[in-house]
Parts: C-alpha cells; sequence; structure tokens
C-alpha cells in the first residue's frame, strides 16, 4: 500500500520536532555524565568516549561526542593495555608525568575511545527497532571495572537521571 503525501508530510514534521529534542537530551546527558564522573582522566579516554547515538526505526542516524559538546581536548594516547608494561606518560587530567604499571590493566583494543564508542554504536541495534532511540556509551573497556571494582561513577549516575532529564526536553 502506498503512503499518501499527506501521511508522509505529517511523518516529515514529526520527525523534524523529534530530531531536535533528541538532540537536546543527548547533549544534555553527555554534559550530566562528565559532571558526574568520580575517576580520574589518566589517558582521557574514557571521558572522551562518552558518546550519544541516536537512532531512528533501528538505524544510527547521528553521533554526538563529549569531545564537540564540550570542547575536550583529544587524548594524546590510546587507551592502555595490560601487556603495556611499565609505561611513562603524561597524565590528561593534569599534565604530570607518572610512571604506571599496566600489568593489572584491562586488555583493550589500543584504540582512542572515542573511536570503539563510535564503533560499537554502529554495530548496536536498539531493542525497539521503531520509532527513536538514543543511547549512551563509552569506548573504554574498563568503564565497567571503573564502576564495579573501584565504585566510582562511570555512567550510572546519569542512566539514572536520564528518564527526567529527557521528559523535560519533550515535554517543552
Amino acid at each position: 500500500m502506498k503512503e499518501s503525501s499527506y501521511y508522509i508530510k505529517l511523518k516529515q514534521i514529526v520527525r523534524d520536532t523529534l530530531l531536535p529534542k533528541f538532540r537536546q537530551a543527548a547533549v544534555n546527558l553527555l554534559v550530566d555524565a562528565m559532571g558526574r564522573k568520580e575517576f580520574g582522566d589518566l589517558t582521557g579516554n574514557t571521558l572522551t568516549s562518552y558518546v550519544a547515538g541516536i537512532y531512528e526505526n533501528g538505524i544510527l542516524y547521528n553521533t554526538i561526542t563529549l569531545l564537540d559538546v564540550a570542547y575536550l581536548e583529544h587524548p594524546v594516547l590510546e587507551k592502555l593495555s595490560n601487556d603495556d608494561g611499565i609505561v611513562q606518560i603524561e597524565r590528561y587530567d593534569d599534565g604530570h608525568i607518572v610512571t604506571i604499571n599496566t600489568y593489572s590493566f584491562v586488555n583493550t583494543d589500543k584504540r582512542f575511545g572515542v573511536e570503539t564508542a563510535k564503533d560499537f554504536l554502529v554495530k548496536y541495534t536498539p531493542p525497539n527497532p521503531k520509532g527513536f532511540s538514543l543511547v549512551i556509551t563509552t569506548g573504554t573497556e574498563y568503564s565497567e571495572y571503573i564502576e564495579e571494582t573501584r565504585k566510582l561513577n562511570v555512567l550510572t549516575e546519569t542512566f539514572l537521571w536520564a528518564e527526567g532529564t529527557v521528559a523535560d526536553i519533550f515535554n517543552k
């Protein structure tokens, strides 16, 4: 059955109304995650890998990175991994030179976190294949370790706050 021109125009109006609200919700959630983080920034890869994906009918429509909205500097170092040994690096957060033993670190893909996050969003399929979805992620394999083992917030508090902030934007 062919859609009428009226129905097609109506769908476009709905899309044009909703997408800016999803973008604003994504920006608000990314900024919230940055403000609520409780970890230091050794290489900066967790902080700069906060990325939001907006999906339309199960297809990734747009990505928004914290690097873009908070004007952060891109990390100089890729993610450290458990086979990097003992390394001397300049910390992302304060510029101090530190010596790090990486043997107890989580194994990583040794890429920049933002690249891993974007790749995840491209491959991800939202559970609801119809309509719009908003997904926030990080691109570091150790985000879960930070939350579970070190008991420091990465995204959990933003997740708990998300429903309220998204509702506020859509109720405007």
